[in-house]
């Protein structure tokens, strides 16, 4: 028997191939897996030997992986080749278009030219026969018809991956895993309407609910997550965490939209995430077209759903303003214009460019005032009432208040000396007051819906007005059932001068009427507000010492040395910018007075005053004592506190003189000259450097302490400013609007009110929307932030607005603002601010400084000029104007106590809130 030649077993390393000692790639390998081969090598064999190779480890070389990568793409480009064919087909010149179709009858058949050219396969064609015959679809070769009439390409691929997802689905339920049907039982439990099975994302879908968690509203659904649906938390999580396991804070978003998107879809109503996303792409401006596509994508409400929404804000707001009123009556309603100016998209004779003008106003609840205060007026004859019931006198307990603020304000500056630091612990960061607690409890806040009237006639300031009764007495009926809480307590309303004026003017026309209605008896009374005071005050520090030559150191120099321009001196259109420049020039004017006061060469030197002594030994409270007693010498030396004359010069700089004389008589017809000598008083020339100097640190003291009591809502340091900024205001111009406004909420709040009206007037002066210690801001500022807030989503609707539409828009402005607000918290985005969180620069601080050591502004050289500021003096008001000053507030007093117009200046440029849309 013949025995075969035994041969030796070969290793083959491609097992297509066969190919040995060739760079080959595992099946199982990372670079197959990542690219798909092994689906790729089943679509050309047609098998599936994919467990087999995996098994035995199986392996390809280098040029077989890339033509099966090569032919596996041109099989793929046939498919869809093929595809594209059979959806569009192409008729060949000549034919009928299927837009005008005729009966096969009457087709004349087209005669083809000779030709030798073969037709390209790309450039299909049909038989003439089939251009007759009605079962082919005769489609034209032309771009506007490109796209097949029945279906869509766009529709077939959406088909197929239904189809996909369908099989998946019954696959699950075929292969009837328990976990799989854990899970759907577990999404199926968080659809529950009941409260204790429902989801967060139908919890929070009324929008008190959305405001009242937005902060917490992602952890919320991730807590959910793990705790109802954990399986699908685990699936998401394997998903979305890359290999090196690292979990970052950006996966919290991820995780929460991805489950809010699929929840939402099984179950309409789960759709707190939506609302959410919403109101963020209506602040963002988004058009309803990019919000559809959105909506599209699962993100967003859909149209309909998102103006139901923005009016679920509204009505929300009305029955929580009634809800608020069962609980606490007393409340104070804030009003402002809207000026806005609407372009048409396309201009015809119905429809132009208009200006539309608006009245907004808002709702704010008492904090302090209860209802069981006394609300009888004080017995006060009113024509008994003189200058000094309204302005700060030496030696009170209101002007000791007073200059205890401004010694800690100082103190504050002080203390970012070198030398100095170590005493900051012993100054307060926050100055107590008696309602400081109540102050730092976050404001209920409300919108009115929007008036479309304009505060400049008086026939709309009385439908502003009536509309204003309408909704209270509406209110206050549904929350007690009538109107007498109303007409006990009264509504105090608040505004900027010319809104108070307006609606004052327009209550005085009612005053005749028969109903308590029609007299607006329950509107009163009706005040101005704190921060549009402290902008008049700034405009009038700016008229009073900024003009454009750049003479060192006034304010225009400082602006063109730290190049702030756009500074122009026109504070009412750019408030921040002025008010920033008074900060950092006026808190570098203080550094250089205390420096001077302590003979201090530097900053870094070390004070050489000779009551000032080391202490950093002795107690706390022994050195606090200390620092403060030192700083009111400060203040004397320099005449803060009651607007003196500084001590370092004489009151009016005079002097006496002894002046020679000469004079010629005649003596029996000889002329004789007799010389003689007498004492004159005369006046040195004046340091107008030092002047203006010390005249911008006293209007700069009463800026930050005006600003500082908005902070800490402090109501009695809030009279205290009014009165020792008359003399201010009565420096630019006797006939100074904010001087009459001044003088009367003084009147008002400390003689003409009642105990509880003139404490509601106080407190609803600053509203805290945040809360927390000095957190406070001015209430007709809060005002201003929602005119601006209405504005941008006004501006969002487009061209053609109609009225319903900014109804609508405006009344979810501030709920939507707040939701913004509070996602930026959640997520950690900082706020987008045009200026710097410090309105004082350190290296700004720097320059100011150096230049002011250069000056030596404080050191009194008679003679020195400013030019431009010759006629300033180192107060506001000199000791000679003061009783002119008083005669003139008496004058206004009899006038405002007896409810009679008083005269007042026009401004040249009078700026309303008015922007171009």
């Amino acid at each position: 028997m013949a025995v075969s030649t035994p041969t030796k077993s070969v290793a083959i390393d491609c097992f297509l191939c066969f190919t040995k000692n060739a760079t080959c790639f595992k099946l199982s390998g990372r670079k197959a897996i990542k690219e798909n081969f092994q689906e790729k090598l089943n679509n050309i064999i047609g098998q599936t030997y994919q467990h087999e190779l995996m098994r035995r480890d199986a392996m390809v070389c280098r040029n077989c992986y890339s033509r099966v990568i090569s032919v596996n793409d041109f099989i793929e480009k046939c498919k869809h080749s093929t595809q594209s064919f059979l959806n569009v087909s192409v008729c060949k010149r000549g034919a009928l278009s299927p837009l005008t179709p005729r009966s096969a009858s009457n087709i004349q058949l087209p005669v083809l030219p000779k030709s030798r050219k073969m037709l390209k396969l790309d450039s299909v064609t049909v038989d003439c026969v089939s251009a007759v015959n009605p079962s082919v679809s005769p489609v034209i070769e032309h771009d506007y018809v490109s796209k097949p009439l029945s279906q869509t390409e766009t529709e077939t691929e959406n088909n197929a991956v239904l189809d996909v997802i369908s099989d998946v689905f019954k696959e699950m339920k075929e292969k009837n895993e328990e976990a799989m049907l854990d899970l759907r039982s577990q999404c199926q439990s968080l659809t529950s309407r009941t409260a204790v099975f429902s989801s967060v994302l139908q919890k929070y879908r009324g929008i008190t609910d959305l405001l009242d968690n937005t902060e917490h509203f992602l952890q919320d659904i991730i807590l959910e997550m793990r705790k109802r649906v954990p399986l699908l938390l685990e699936v998401l999580c394997c998903a979305a965490i890359p290999a090196n396991g690292k979990v970052a804070p950006s996966l919290i978003p991820i995780l929460a939209a991805s489950y809010a998107i699929l929840m939402k879809h099984r179950f309409h109503n789960l759709s707190a995430f939506q609302r959410l996303t919403t109101a963020i792409a209506i602040k963002g401006g988004l058009d309803d077209r990019a919000q559809t596509r959105l909506n599209h994508l699962g993100l967003t409400l859909s149209t309909s759903n998102r103006i139901r929404f923005q009016e679920s804000v509204h009505d929300c707001s009305l029955k929580l303003i009634t809800e608020s009123l069962k609980s606490n009556p007393l409340v104070k309603i804030t009003g402002d214009n809207l000026d806005i100016y609407v372009k048409t998209s396309k201009l015809t004779s119905e429809k132009r460019n208009q200006d539309l003008h608006l009245f907004t106003s808002n709702v704010i609840f008492s904090r302090i005032a209860t209802t069981d205060m006394s609300n009888t007026k004080p017995n006060v004859e009113a024509n008994k009432l003189t200058a000094d019931d309204v302005l700060l006198t030496s030696g009170s307990l209101k002007q000791e208040r007073l200059a205890y603020a401004y010694s800690v304000l100082l103190a504050r500056i002080l203390c970012k000396l070198p030398a100095f630091q170590s005493y900051k612990k012993l100054i307060p960061e926050h100055l107590p007051h008696e309602y400081s607690k109540k102050m730092e409890a976050k404001s209920l806040v409300y919108p009115l819906p929007i008036q479309f009237r304009n505060e400049a006639k008086h026939e709309d300031c009385l439908c502003i007005m009536d509309t204003y009764e309408d909704q209270l007495i509406k209110m206050f009926t549904e929350a007690f059932g009538n109107t007498d809480v109303l007409r006990k307590f009264g509504v105090p309303v608040g505004g900027d001068q010319l809104t108070r004026v307006r609606l004052q003017e327009a209550k005085n026309i009612r005053c005749l009427s028969v109903t308590p209605e029609r007299r607006l008896d329950d509107l009163h009374p009706i005040v101005c507000e704190m921060w549009h005071n402290k902008q008049d005050f700034l405009e009038k520090c700016f008229k009073a010492l900024y003009k454009t030559s750049n003479t060192p150191p006034t304010l225009a120099y400082f602006k063109t040395l730290l190049q702030r321009s756009n500074v122009n001196g026109k504070v009412k259109g750019r408030f921040q910018p002025h008010f920033d420049l008074l900060m950092t020039v006026g808190e570098g004017m203080i550094t250089e007075q205390f420096m001077e006061f302590f003979n201090m060469e530097d900053m870094d030197s070390k004070p050489q005053h000779r009551d000032f002594d080391d202490l950093s030994h002795q107690p706390k409270d022994q050195q606090k004592s200390f620092l403060l007693d030192i700083i009111q010498k400060f203040m004397k030396y320099f005449g803060y506190g009651l607007l003196e004359t500084p001590h370092l010069i004489p009151r009016r700089n005079e002097y006496q003189e002894r002046v020679e004389k000469r004079s010629t008589i005649l003596v029996n017809g000889q002329q004789f000259i007799i010389q003689t000598s007498e004492e004159k008083t005369c006046y040195k020339e004046e340091d107008e450097v030092y002047n203006y100097c010390m005249l911008l640190c006293h209007w700069y003291l009463h800026v930050i302490e005006m600003h500082d009591t908005a902070k800490e809502g402090d109501i009695h340091r809030a009279v205290l400013n009014c009165k020792y900024a008359i003399p201010f205001f009565y420096s630019h111009s006797k006939l100074s609007k904010y001087l009459v406004e001044n003088v009367n909420y003084v009147l008002q709040t400390e003689h003409l009110l009642s105990p509880l009206q003139s404490l509601r007037v106080l407190e609803g002066s600053f509203v805290n929307t945040i809360g927390g210690k000095g957190k406070c801001v001015e209430s007709d500022l809060v005002q201003e932030h929602s005119v601006c807030n209405q504005k941008s989503l006004i501006r969002s609707l487009g061209a053609n607005k109609t009225e319903k539409s900014i109804s609508r828009a405006t009344a979810s402005a501030d709920a939507i603002a707040e939701i913004c607000s509070q996602m930026d918290n959640c997520l950690q985005i900082k706020p987008k601010s045009g200026r710097h969180s410090k309105t004082v620069s350190v290296n700004n601080q720097i320059i100011v400084s150096r230049e002011l050591r250069k000056i030596r502004p404080f050191q009194y050289i008679p003679g020195r000029k400013c030019q431009g500021f010759s006629s300033l003096h180192p107060i506001p008001v000199t000791t000679e104007n003061v009783p002119n000053m008083k005669d003139w507030i008496n004058h206004l007093i009899r006038r405002l106590t007896r409810g009679q117009v008083v005269p007042v200046e026009e401004d040249e440029e009078e700026q309303d809130d008015w922007e171009e849309d």
